[in-house]
């Protein structure tokens, strides 16, 4: 499995340029909804016609990777003080609140809503790494893809008889598993900028698994 991974990801990163995974490099001209106007989107994202001062549309925001929508990095190492900055400042101008007089309302909440989910994807330290395994690196991650750490899996069937326990240290499990959890998220970090992706991979599954436990844990 360890190789056919590094295969598969550096044969496709060899047919595009990784740093820059958008469709921008495809698109050469995107005219505004209300005036027919060409919008510039060589460099950042507009938000809103350079012409018109009209809000653009999902379908303008769409030819961005989510990384763009925000102008930060395309790693995973972020910082998400920023991250949230970036949607902040994006959700000031296209928050349905702010427009519930615009006659455009339905194009307003389409533009929220994806700019929600972007957010949300980048924020989340699972998600945003599959998002970047399949957009940056066209790898996809599945559910069905087992984690082969017997010592691992062995571990999470004890911690969930544990859980079971009435009498177990609640706080004191959550504890060790967030710890678990930064750790691995540190693990992930190191592995992308080494582009160690079958290390990547395996990390990502062991945080699914620890990430579950956090839930149980948290509802309990």
């Amino acid at each position: 499995m360890s190789s056919k991974i590094i295969d598969r990801v550096f044969i496709n990163s060899n047919k595009t340029n990784i740093l820059n995974f958008s469709n921008r490099t495809k698109i050469k001209k995107v005219k505004c909804y209300s005036c027919n106007c060409d919008i510039n989107i060589e460099t950042l994202v507009p938000l809103c016609c350079q012409s018109c001062k009209a809000l653009i549309s999902v379908d303008v925001f769409k030819i961005f990777n989510f990384f763009e929508l925000f102008d930060i990095e395309p790693t995973y190492d972020i910082d998400k003080n920023i991250l949230k900055k970036k949607f902040n400042d994006i959700q000031k101008i296209y928050h349905p609140d702010r427009n519930s007089q615009n006659p455009e309302m339905e194009k307003v909440n389409e533009v929220s809503s994806y700019i929600n989910n972007a957010y949300k994807t980048l924020l989340n330290d699972i998600d945003r790494a599959i998002y970047i395994m399949d957009k940056k690196y066209n790898y996809k991650i599945h559910e069905e893809e087992n984690l082969e750490d017997e010592q691992f899996l062995f571990e999470i069937v004890e911690i969930n008889e544990e859980i079971n326990n009435p009498d177990a240290n609640i706080v004191e499990l959550a504890k060790k598993y967030k710890d678990k959890y930064q750790d691995h998220v540190e693990k992930i970090k190191l592995y992308f900028k080494q582009k160690d992706f079958d290390n990547v991979i395996n990390a990502l599954k062991r945080l699914k698994f620890i990430n579950r436990i956090l839930d149980r844990l948290q509802n309990i």
